[in-house]
């Protein structure tokens, strides 16, 4: 059992659970679960607090995915959809005064787990486990992908 429990994706899926568990306690005061709030997140980073409904892809979830989260977000008051001026399939998505009240919430808790993780390895530990998941995260979304795009293809 205990060498189980040792494998790297075994152990990444603990520490993303806890993290998970963690930030939807965090959350569920504002009635939002993590991935919502994440999305608050990546628009709040953007220019003018505003994005393409499809750059909201670029999380690895499916357009079903993205629209669910997206409609249970405008529903709470935490973001706005309209339609682009120049293009009428396109879809932009903006933070509300609620939303970014939200999102600055989400990330104060993200900050938080970040000096939990510093205050358990020093800076020069910090520094290359920041290095290393980086590198692996990169390697693992091309490689992932790539595998879901060949299950796709071969189930056409």
């Amino acid at each position: 059992e205990e060498q189980f429990i040792k494998k790297r994706p075994v152990m990444l899926d603990f520490i993303s659970h806890k993290l998970y568990v963690y930030n939807n306690r965090k959350l569920a005061e504002y009635g939002l679960t993590y991935s919502q709030a994440r999305v608050l997140v990546r628009i709040f980073y953007t220019p003018e607090m505003r994005v393409a409904q499809s750059d909201l892809k670029k999380f690895g979830r499916r357009g079903s995915t993205i629209t669910s989260l997206l409609s249970n977000l405008d529903k709470g008051g935490f973001i706005v959809r309209e339609a682009s001026e120049t293009d009428a399939r396109a879809k932009y998505v903006s933070l509300t005064e609620r939303g970014a009240f939200i999102a600055m919430a989400a990330f104060q808790s993200i900050e938080e787990l970040d000096k939990k993780i510093d205050a358990a390895l020093t800076q020069k530990e910090s520094a290359e486990f920041q290095r290393l998941l980086e590198k692996v995260a990169d390697e693992l979304f091309k490689s992932i992908d790539n595998d879901i795009d060949e299950e796709r293809n071969d189930n056409t």
